[in-house]
């Protein structure tokens, strides 16, 4: 079979997402604290497609063969700091397996509006999935601060609120919705 035409987008991206997992969880103190007793050990995060969904429409029309839309599972290994690292070549089976549920595109979508997460399955050592579910459940990027950072509280606001008026029109625009 041949190589999927968007393959190239995991090895560019994966890092980059790695960093910013670790920026979010570097930013609690006890996010870290909560991993550093884990130290060594790796979790996995693989994807499931919800049932009764095939690879989206536009994707399909796009590359014939898209039964493997699903990307491939990652690999992460808990740092001595806290932190994670991508780890390419696992040695060892994952203390962890997280199976991330993705529903179609459009509930995905929807999902990501209303402030919900998609279902994740969660198999492995109890110590550490407690430790992950702990990260899943009250970790959240606060983008506002971050841009309150890099150019000042006031174009953050201007930002946050821009933002929070798309997130309320995009959930008044729906089909059925009143007007």
């Amino acid at each position: 079979m041949s190589a999927h035409p968007l393959s190239w987008i995991g090895p560019v991206a994966l890092p980059r997402l790695v960093l910013l997992l670790n920026h979010i969880v570097s930013s609690e103190p006890q996010a870290v604290a909560r991993l550093q007793p884990h130290a060594g050990r790796s979790l996995e995060i693989g994807w499931r497609a919800a049932a009764g969904v095939d690879a989206p429409a536009l994707l399909s029309r796009l590359i014939p063969a898209a039964e493997g839309w699903l990307p491939p599972a990652v690999r992460l290994l808990i740092t001595p700091a806290g932190l994670f690292e991508l780890q390419e070549q696992p040695d060892q089976p994952a203390g962890l397996v997280l199976t991330v549920s993705l529903p179609d595109p459009f509930t995905l979508a929807r999902k990501a509006i209303r402030g919900e997460r998609p279902d994740v399955s969660i198999e492995g050592d109890a110590a550490l999935a407690e430790a992950a579910s702990w990260l899943m459940n009250h970790l959240r990027w606060d983008v506002q601060d971050d841009v309150a950072r890099w150019m000042g509280t006031v174009p953050a606001e201007m930002l946050r609120t821009l933002g929070e008026s798309v997130r309320q029109g995009l959930a008044r625009w729906r089909p059925g919705a009143p007007r």
